[in-house]
């Protein structure tokens, strides 16, 4: 990608903030001020629950209340003995925002009263970021209605690809991978890594109607908040109140919505259907509140290729439907195998969402969220790209996600409140053929075209099993111009996953006559060392242990708040991959290494009220923020990249291929040979009686794969510099600089790579072996130059506009889940020189123009 304009009429767009949400990814937000009657009671009451926090001023006359529920309105008052109370009304907080409050107390002895509270959102903004709450939500264009569609709202997100299976999420020219997503302080990543998306679901991770704030954070300063070497999306669900709410909806969507493409060609069929509700209220009124939530996705998409004499939009290049009935046919007499079809066909899709939410108000100083939340897809994709796929040889990734977390907020005194959340999470995902799983993956030439028919090779045995439980710990303390906050995250997380490649074979016959009679040109074929029945001894079976550990301080000195706070993270894997012999006599070092590393990540953060330093004299500016930061903050590895040493240790199984069978059988390792595909059941047949192959007695020098010893965790060095200002006319400005510098990323290097000669410019040519360990590189980073503008005019109408330049490098840009792939994928010259180069990620240039109105045309029923 090189540039990108999004145009969109939007709704609210006014409600978008460009400002750091500089706290935990949390589902509350807070409120601090300053009084000028030092004991005075400060009280904040929800009014759609009832809740209620209090807290007296200190003696420097400050105060500060955390965990308070997202939205509004809040009701908030202020009293004394001898003052007349002071109270402020319709106050709406967002997602880990603070809002600030100034309250003057007048004395009960003077008749005539002003009323001098006033609050100001934002005014300790200090990393980079977007936030959108419902209304915003509600009012974005949205066809696929997905988390990309918000998140691409931020001028530096980037969107690769527009349907939600697919939409890579990228901030900032980075992995996708690499971003971390929350929903309600819980991350909510895909648990392996092998989705592009980067959630553990196929389409969207949540329903949107079950949304009611995202985030979109590319800085977030505070300690507390890790896994950013990409970005941070969070998101916080709708929650119960005293009144009962709720939503019904269903959406249609076929080629009829589509336009035709530039050359006239019209969208091949398709029909996606939509159905939802949603439904909240009270179960004890002011005490206990329940939220619940449904959504079911289906959708049937015919393939798009087809033989030559088809209608299929895409048609073959030399392959007839009479040939493709021949090729059926024979694999149903010969091999009693149904290969399906090969035009015309559907495979159907659903994904279903269902979330379960009760929140409980136990008294004044205690609260606790109870979340279950499930989601189950089943999404039919193919391996091969080709044009002449018979659908049985495509396969059905079917995911289910089960997820339940409690949280309890509490307040100990009117300083100490904390937070202990637990989190437990399992993925199960059985990847299979459409058709018969263990017959051989068959590639006919025939003409320009190559038929596939067979069970895709990569799920012959291809399951995955993640369980994860997390703990936290949050506290914080309230000194009046400091603001303490220190606390720990432990995550244990068990991973099964069984994958080997060609487990049911892969097979290549260079025609339709050679099909019929068994005669392959290559056969490729992985055998467990075990024996072909016990895929459990092939499997990774691992165990993750993380542990955070984070302080930091917050400091108010008036016009300025600083935040000065270190965050320690470790991560390691307790049990070691299986050591290779023959991989440390040839290199010296085991592969088995097992995963063991730290980050130390020192943050800064500042906020800066510079409305009366800079423009004070001056009537065209009413306020100016400058805020920026400078940190260290340590990513996330998808487990999939664990896992390779777990998998391919090269002792674990034999990976064999031959080439070129013809009238004699070439020799193979240990002299075996490989008979012609049988008739009848060819499953496996490599291990048959026509078939001299025997699984080795001993492990091999085979493909081995590991960890560098000295492997360091990911990381990068960030800083964001940003002015907001908002001009006298209403108008809101923000210039922003970000700047990211790497200060390690993984990196593959092939143990076995030669140096074998050189070229006639004096570049080496180098052998590689194909054992590859996962180490780091220092090089790579991003810059990026934004500009935001908003403004609302009278009669309803509000304009938006924003403007980005990014550039970002890497040298690995990290796209398969398989270090060979990974590493193949990746142009290089002279070995393993590398340098960074730009990354595939990035937007370079992207706009956005949003125009809103608003009217009502109804009574007092808003349209927009």
């Amino acid at each position: 990608m090189s540039s990108k304009i999004y145009t969109s009429v939007l709704a609210a767009l006014l409600l978008f903030s460009t400002s750091s949400v500089f706290a935990e990814v949390e589902t509350t937000s807070s409120i601090r001020g300053v009084v000028n009657v030092p004991g005075a009671v400060v009280s904040a009451t929800h009014t759609p629950t009832g809740s209620t926090k209090s807290k007296s001023v200190s003696a420097d006359g400050e105060f500060y209340l955390s965990d308070l529920l997202i939205g509004g309105p809040y009701d908030i008052s202020v009293s004394a003995p001898g003052y007349n109370t002071q109270s402020l009304g319709g106050v709406f907080l967002v997602l880990n925002k603070t809002t600030d409050i100034t309250v003057t107390l007048v004395s009960s002895d003077i008749e005539e009263i002003t009323v001098t509270a006033t609050a100001s959102e934002g005014s300790i903004r200090m990393g980079t970021g977007t936030f959108f709450d419902r209304d915003a939500i509600d009012g974005i264009p949205t066809v696929n209605r997905s988390i990309a569609d918000i998140a691409k709202m931020d001028p530096r997100v980037s969107i690769n690809t527009g349907s939600s299976r697919y939409s890579e999420i990228s901030v900032m020219g980075a992995n996708n991978r690499f971003n971390d997503f929350t929903i309600d302080g819980v991350s909510y990543n895909d648990p392996f890594g092998l989705n592009a998306n980067g959630f553990g679901s196929m389409r969207n991770p949540i329903g949107m109607e079950f949304i009611d704030q995202i985030s979109v954070d590319i800085t977030p300063f505070d300690v507390s908040r890790g896994n950013t070497t990409g970005g941070s999306i969070a998101s916080v669900t709708k929650s119960g109140t005293n009144e009962f709410h709720g939503s019904i909806g269903f959406i249609e969507r076929d080629e009829d919505n589509i336009g035709d493409s530039p050359d006239g060609t019209e969208f091949p069929s398709f029909s996606e259907e939509t159905t939802y509700f949603t439904l909240g209220g009270p179960i004890i009124k002011d005490r206990l509140f329940f939220f619940i939530g449904y959504e079911d996705f289906e959708a049937a998409s015919p393939a798009l290729y087809g033989t030559v004499d088809s209608n299929a939009p895409i048609k073959a290049d030399t392959l007839t439907t009479a040939m493709a009935e021949e090729i059926k046919s024979i694999a149903m007499n010969r091999y009693g195998y149904d290969a399906g079809e090969i035009s015309n066909f559907a495979l159907p899709e659903t994904s279903e969402k269902m979330i379960v939410k009760l929140n409980a108000n136990i008294n004044d100083d205690h609260r606790a969220v109870l979340l279950y939340q499930k989601d189950e897809d089943l999404y039919p994709r193919k391996y091969n790209r080709g044009q002449t796929v018979f659908s049985n040889n495509w396969y059905l990734k079917p995911p289910v996600i089960d997820r339940t977390s409690f949280t309890l907020y509490s307040d100990w005194t009117d300083q100490l409140s904390t937070k202990v959340r637990y989190s437990s999470y399992e993925l199960k995902e059985d990847d299979h053929s459409v058709g018969d799983p263990y017959f051989p993956e068959s590639a006919i030439s025939v003409g320009g075209d190559t038929v596939y028919l067979g069970g895709d090779r990569y799920r012959g045995a291809n399951f995955i099993n993640i369980k994860s439980d997390y703990i936290s710990f949050k506290a914080t303390y309230d000194l009046g111009n400091h603001v303490i906050t220190g606390g720990i995250d432990l995550e244990d997380t068990s991973v099964y996953n069984l994958f080997i490649a060609r487990y049911n074979g892969e097979v290549r016959f260079s025609s339709i006559a050679d099909f019929e009679a068994g005669t392959y040109n290559y056969v490729r074929f992985h055998v467990p060392q075990t024996g072909i029945s016990d895929v459990d001894s092939v499997a990774a079976m691992f165990d993750i242990e993380k542990t955070a550990i984070f302080l930091q301080d917050k400091i108010y000195l008036g016009d300025v708040v600083l935040s000065v706070g270190v965050r320690y993270d470790d991560v390691k894997t307790p049990d070691k991959p299986m050591l290779n012999p023959k991989f440390l006599d040839t290199y010296g070092y085991p592969n088995n290494e097992a995963f063991d590393y730290d980050s130390i990540q020192p943050r800064f953060g500042f906020n800066w009220d510079a409305t009366e330093t800079l423009f004070g004299d001056r009537d065209r500016i009413a306020s100016a923020t400058l805020r920026g930061g400078y940190g260290l903050f340590s990513g996330r590895i998808p487990n999939v990249w664990y896992s390779n040493a777990y998998t391919r240790s090269g002792g674990l199984s034999d990976y064999v291929r031959v080439y070129g069978w013809d009238a004699g059988l070439p020799s193979f390792r240990g002299g075996g040979t490989v008979g012609p595909m049988p008739a009848g059941d060819p499953s496996f047949f490599w291990m048959g009686p026509g078939s001299n192959y025997t699984i080795p007695s001993s492990p091999y020098f085979n493909d081995a794969q590991g960890t560098d010893p000295n492997f360091e965790a990911p990381a990068s060095w960030r800083m964001n510099l940003a002015l907001d200002l908002v001009t006298a006319k209403g108008y809101e400005l923000t210039f922003e600089y970000n700047h990211d510098d790497v200060d390690q990323a993984v990196f593959y290097h092939d143990a076995g790579l030669t140096l074998t000669g050189y070229l006639a410019d004096g570049r080496g040519t180098y052998s590689g072996h194909g054992d590859y360990i996962m180490t780091n590189t220092d090089k790579g980073g991003a810059e990026a130059l934004s500009f935001t503008v908003r403004k609302s005019f009278d009669q309803g109408v509000s304009l938006f506009g924003a403007w980005s330049h990014v550039t970002a490098k890497d040298v690995y840009p990290l796209t398969s889940s398989q270090a060979e792939s990974s590493y193949g994928y990746t142009q290089r010259w002279d070995g393993e020189n590398l340098d960074a180069a730009p990354s595939s990620f990035m937007a370079k240039n992207k706009l956005i123009l949003g125009l809103e109105y608003r009217t009502m045309l109804w009574g007092d029923n808003e349209t927009r």
